[in-house]
């Protein structure tokens, strides 16, 4: 679509438009809004990946290559990378506006990674959006990963005309979610992102204002570098739409359902699906639903918006098979936190526990120790789910667990779910936990989901046994009578990701898992539906 073409469809279209900050740095925006000069809501993102930046099929064809899939993606040639589409929107009634965060691209300043100082540029941004001739006064947030996580930093700062906040698939905690899977240090995508994305896309005339690569290395812990990136999350009041996915394991899904529980917003919703996260967002019926948040929220329109139930359930049955219904609240209130114990002799899981104590081996480098429930009657698991292990090694001082939930048909064929970054042979669901990292926060823990400090090393002795507890992402999976749910414990990643790995382990030796007797080693899942039986 050409400038021509805008025009034609009643869209004016502003470059560059600039941007004074409180301490005088300029940012960079670009402006769609209906032609006609009506007075509108505004509907924004920031963006580190630059605004000018638009659909590009060299750059989708690399991505393709490293395993990204993007899905069926039905976007005009103006939308900004996981931003909204201004072509839609200004057709419904908004203007949409994008800015290069401080330091990137056109915009002045030295860039950092989701500060305080990019916070306060985004409440400055919406408070001048909101001030110009062609806004109506009212401002919405929207936008897909780090346009979602800049959302949880600003929404806090309660700018006066931001008046609803769509984050869709974001991280809320850089540590626990982007950087430290369970305290294991991520070593491809971050690396990959750090570099060909935010150094390559800096403002060349003004240095960084941090080294993000050299600063993970600097704090292998929480501390207050951490600290200061965490989002005040219970300090938002503002009406959201928020959106977490069963697929975006390891990057998005964590984070977005903390948020979603944790901000104090008295009118949220919560969008779940199983699928990939740029066709979704993107998608008819999503659009729809955003569409008809906003225009209750922030046009004020009486569209029976408040009639909806507060939680979208996309239950999975397969690789784009689900069914959908609406629940009332997260968790579900009708969960059952069920133990399914580990059962050496039989490497099964069992509502009961053994007898006698005995021990599964493997070596971290080249097998797994794998565990399996047959189910005599369908049954539903939809929540966060906990592993406790016993767990030894045979040589060095720590390890690292990679924990796979996976689901097998009845003649033994896995079922497979769509994954992190569109992986299409993913997962029920994943676990990881370097066990030095298992202290626990005992106020934020919940029985069915640990909460680790990770403010301390805790090492052990070669043959020490210790109890820890792993935080398994939330998911939601139908089993069919005859199908098996599979456990799998590993020293590696559980498949190749598109550019996710964890090559960095502290591995050696034999790992040894302790169960039955005084070891209860269990998987404590979440049963909605259905019965748990002994294995068949």
């Amino acid at each position: 679509m050409s400038d021509e073409e805008l025009r034609a469809a009643g869209i004016r279209f502003e470059r560059d438009v600039i941007v004074p900050m409180r301490d005088g740095t300029k940012l960079s925006a670009n402006v769609f809004r209906p032609a006609e000069g009506k007075r509108v809501p505004v509907l924004m993102s920031v963006t580190p990946y630059g605004k000018d930046k638009l659909p590009d099929r060299i750059g989708n064809f690399f991505m393709w290559l490293a395993g990204v899939r993007f899905g069926d993606v039905n976007i005009s040639r103006y939308t900004g990378f996981e931003a909204p589409d201004p072509f839609y929107w200004v057709r419904a009634g908004y203007a949409v506006m994008q800015t290069d965060v401080r330091g990137m691209h056109k915009s002045e300043g030295r860039a950092g990674v989701l500060s305080d100082r990019d916070a306060e540029d985004y409440c400055d941004l919406i408070e001048w959006a909101a001030a110009q001739s062609w806004c109506d006064g009212g401002v919405a947030l929207s936008g897909v990963s780090y346009l979602a996580m800049s959302q949880w930093r600003v929404a806090p700062l309660r700018p006066p005309h931001l008046k609803a906040i769509v984050p869709w698939e974001g991280v809320s905690d850089l540590y626990r979610e982007f950087v430290f899977q369970g305290g294991i240090p991520e070593s491809g995508f971050i690396p990959i992102w750090w570099k060909n994305r935010m150094k390559r896309g800096r403002n060349k005339k003004f240095a960084m204002a941090e080294d993000f690569l050299a600063e993970l290395a600097r704090h292998p812990l929480i501390d207050s570098y951490w600290r200061e990136k965490q989002a005040a999350l219970e300090q938002i009041d503002v009406p959201a739409l928020v959106c977490a996915s069963w697929s975006d394991q390891g990057l998005h899904t964590r984070g977005s359902f903390e948020a979603f529980t944790r901000i104090g917003s008295r009118q949220k919703w919560l969008y779940t699906h199983g699928r990939k996260k740029w066709e979704t967002y993107y998608s008819a019926e999503a659009l729809a639903t955003q569409k008809r948040f906003l225009d209750h929220f922030v046009k004020g329109q009486d569209n029976g918006w408040n009639e909806i139930p507060p939680v979208r359930i996309e239950l999975r049955k397969a690789y784009y098979q689900h069914e959908l219904r609406y629940e009332q609240q997260w968790p579900l209130p009708n969960t059952q936190h069920t133990p399914l114990y580990l059962d050496a002799a039989n490497r099964a899981l069992s509502a009961t526990p053994a007898a006698s104590e005995a021990v599964v081996t493997y070596d971290p480098a080249k097998s797994s120790a794998r565990f399996s429930l047959r189910f005599s009657e369908p049954v539903e698991l939809t929540g966060e789910t906990k592993l406790r292990l016993w767990v030894s090694t045979s040589e060095g001082d720590d390890l690292d667990l990679f924990i796979v939930l996976r689901k097998f048909d009845a003649r033994g064929k896995e079922v497979f779910f769509c994954g992190y970054n569109g992986y299409e042979k993913d997962a029920v669901a994943k676990g990881w936990l370097r066990v030095s990292h298992r202290a626990l926060d005992p106020q934020k823990s919940r029985p069915s989901r640990p909460y680790h400090t990770h403010e301390k090393l805790e090492k052990i002795g070669a043959g020490e046994i210790v109890p820890v507890e792993i935080e398994i992402l939330p998911s939601s999976t139908w089993f069919e009578a005859g199908t098996r749910l599979e456990l799998a414990v590993l020293g590696t990643d559980g498949a190749k990701y598109p550019a996710f790995k964890h090559k960095k382990t502290v591995n050696r030796g034999k790992h040894n898992i302790h169960c039955g007797g005084r070891y209860d080693s269990h998987l404590l899942v979440p049963l909605i539906r259905g019965r748990l039986a002994d294995p068949l």
